[in-house]
């Protein structure tokens, strides 16, 4: 996903700090992408020298002065043709799926412990996504800048995060069970030997 895209959907909601880009991360995708305060802040000061968003500085009494994004007309534009532009294919690279390849490596029960923990924090994640993310998105709709229509497409999102979820559990579950079915202490059939053609003595 690119980081500027986001940023300007973001922002094209309303005008915001990169501090409140961040808390709209963490309380509306996190749960299928998230972005730290040191990728946001160059982020938006490249976008602003793009001309895709405007800053103006809001000065403040004891406090530190506040940067605020708005963004502009270009950066709509270059917005609405990144969404309306084709997505490639979801790139699945899970650092966890790497260590199950290699598990023939490894004793069985260390395999059925790391699977077992993966499928515990995926529970995790997927009880918190069921009820407070839910709930988030469901009281989005009362935020004068967001509305009914926005809940509806977050809400999309979250269900396909859910049932994302609920896949890698089972994985989780059936993976787990092969293992302690002694799925890979199963003897490997050994190939038969190719029939010897005949000589040339046989077939005359």
């Amino acid at each position: 996903m690119s980081l500027k895209h986001a940023l300007l959907g973001i922002i094209s909601y309303h005008e915001m700090t990169g501090y409140e880009v961040k808390q709209f991360f963490d309380s509306s995708v996190q749960h299928f992408w998230n972005a730290e305060l040191s990728q946001i802040y160059p982020t938006l000061k490249t976008l602003e020298e793009n001309g895709f968003v405007a800053k103006r500085v809001e000065l403040q009494e004891n406090r530190l002065n506040r940067n605020v994004y708005e963004i502009t007309e270009t950066g709509r534009e270059e917005f609405l043709r990144w969404l309306r532009s084709p997505a490639p294919p979801a790139d699945l690279r899970d650092p966890f799926l790497i260590r199950i390849f290699f598990g023939v490596q490894a004793p069985v029960e260390d395999v059925l412990i790391i699977l077992r923990r993966q499928m515990e924090e995926q529970q995790k994640v997927l009880a918190f996504s069921e009820t407070v993310l839910r709930d988030r998105i469901r009281d989005s709709d009362k935020h004068p800048h967001h509305g009914t229509k926005n809940s509806l497409f977050w809400s999309l999102t979250l269900e396909l995060a859910i049932a994302y979820r609920r896949a890698y559990i089972d994985w989780c579950e059936r993976s787990m069970s092969l293992l302690e079915e002694g799925f890979l202490d199963a003897p490997v059939a050994e190939p038969e030997p190719a029939a010897a053609a005949p000589s040339s003595a046989e077939s005359a």
